[in-house]
């Protein structure tokens, strides 16, 4: 049972805006609270550069694993800054509750940086991202809370029709009798898993059909999967 006495506040995770909050009833996405992912994709690039670099050469593999220990916790330590900076924002809420979506994703950035078929976002990134805002909430005593993933990145929030992604920053509502035109993606997607958070709020023209591990659709900036134009 959801407490009515909350403020939801969804949250949206990406590598383009790696934190997107914003509560349910925030009227439009001028008020939302973002953190941006790009210095941590590019840092997460480089290494898994170097990475490889160290790995074809005559340097030993205790030496990668201690330059990749070395910048893992360089890195936790930004995602620890950005977890903090959007629990200092829930905070200015009355009894806040941060709610993101359930993605199963465990993270593990050996397996992305020797594997070049694996997703920075799904390997790593974003899951670690999930369990450092879970660790600095209750920290301030915020409870996280997560709701179901399907379609959030595609429903609009404002009627719950399936939107189409003309591009990957933003979507359409096709509902003309929607208020909804065309809205961020990240933001949309953090109100609907602020909306999430009351009972029967979730896609109100189509049921998501069961998702599998393996189907399950590959995160990105904008929640979604990656272009062929990004991955080429």
């Amino acid at each position: 049972m959801r407490n009515p006495d909350r403020t939801p506040i969804g949250v949206d995770l990406g590598e383009y805006n790696l934190y997107t909050a914003c509560p349910a009833e925030m009227p439009d996405s001028r008020g939302a609270y973002t953190i941006s992912g790009d210095e941590l994709c590019t840092r997460l690039d480089e290494l898994r550069e170097g990475v490889a670099a160290l790995l074809a050469s005559d340097y030993d593999r205790d030496t990668v694993v201690a330059y990749v220990s070395q910048r893992r916790d360089e890195l936790l330590e930004d995602l620890e800054d950005a977890a903090r900076a959007l629990c200092e924002y829930a905070s200015a809420y009355d009894r806040p509750v941060l709610v993101t979506e359930d993605s199963h994703y465990a993270p593990d950035l050996w397996a992305w940086l020797t594997d070049p078929n694996g997703h920075r976002g799904t390997a790593w990134l974003l899951p670690m991202a999930h369990l450092r805002l879970r660790a600095v909430a209750a920290e301030y005593a915020i409870e996280v809370t997560t709701v179901p993933e399907a379609y959030s990145s595609q429903e609009c929030h404002g009627c719950g029709v399936i939107g189409d992604r003309p591009l990957d920053k933003t979507l359409r509502c096709p509902n003309p009798d929607c208020r909804v035109d065309v809205v961020h993606a990240d933001y949309n997607a953090a109100k609907v898993l602020a909306q999430r958070y009351s009972p029967g709020q979730r896609c109100a023209y189509r049921s998501p059909p069961p998702i599998t591990t393996d189907e399950r659709p590959a995160l990105v900036a904008d929640g979604g999967p990656r272009s062929p134009q990004e991955d080429a």
